[in-house]
């Protein structure tokens, strides 16, 4: 199954969500649409009284966009500005304003210094007062812990086999290695579910992908990573993006790109 056709089976047969980019066009890193949420969300929970529902965050404009300076995962939104809007309940002894500009200023603040998303703009939309201030669900809580997996933990997503199969495998362990070592990164953790256990009668799908030759040193790698919120998502994933390279031993003729499908509680 050639790479492009198993991004459109796994796309189809999973509905995978989105992947939001980090960082800018040449850094090859994305997260996950849940993750990221689940980040921004308790971000605000250091402001009294409000509650965000309906959180999205989407590219400010198509045109703005620009190409990765690698294949990006499948579901990926490219390199760009992003705006992030929601539905925001303010407590109704507070002035409004007041109550949406601390949620603003936590949000974009979560968004550089947690994540790296480039987020231009913060819009949100009033839709409640709430006389008592009530703690509600987190946009974000329990999705990750329900996408992601340790299991297929290292392993590439090729078709190669015999001699050929065994050297993507020994690639794939030596990168998977390499990125376990790297601060930040907590475990390997690929997006999976019922769909991806076998897509099209393919290999399992695992958290370290190589497309290509290691060998020659001339292939592409897809990391999948669960990651440390005592460290930027965005830098744990350069960091990553290195090692494995690195571990490849041919770093100018390898490209990487890394999705973050998980960050920790402290």
């Amino acid at each position: 199954m050639t790479a492009q056709r198993l991004t459109r089976a796994v796309r189809q047969q999973l509905g995978l969500g989105r992947h939001l980019p980090l960082g800018e066009a040449a850094d090859g890193a994305w997260v996950t649409e849940e993750a990221a949420v689940a980040v921004l969300d308790r971000s605000v929970r250091s402001v009294p009284g409000v509650r965000l529902s309906a959180l999205r965050v989407e590219l400010t404009s198509p045109r703005a966009a620009v190409e990765p300076a690698v294949p990006p995962p499948p579901g990926a939104l490219p390199p760009g500005p992003l705006t992030l809007t929601a539905e925001l309940a303010s407590p109704a002894d507070r002035p409004v304003p007041a109550a949406a500009d601390d949620v603003r200023q936590a949000l974009l603040a979560a968004a550089e210094q947690e994540l790296g998303l480039a987020l231009e703009s913060v819009d949100l939309r009033v839709t409640e007062l709430v006389e008592t201030a009530a703690p509600g669900p987190a946009a974000g809580d329990g999705p990750e812990s329900g996408r992601v997996s340790d299991a297929g933990a290292s392993g590439s997503d090729t078709e190669a086999s015999g001699s050929a199969g065994a050297a993507h495998q020994d690639a794939a362990d030596r990168v998977a290695r390499a990125v376990l070592a790297v601060e930040g990164v907590a475990r390997l953790a690929p997006v999976v579910g019922p769909a991806l256990s076998r897509v099209a009668a393919g290999p399992a799908v695992s958290a370290v992908q190589i497309e290509g030759d290691p060998k020659e040193g001339r292939c592409h790698v897809l990391l999948q990573l669960g990651v440390s919120p005592t460290r930027r998502a965005l830098d744990t994933a350069s960091a990553a993006s290195a090692a494995a390279r690195n571990a490849l031993g041919a770093a100018g003729k390898v490209t990487v790109a890394v999705l973050v499908t998980a960050i920790e509680r402290v």
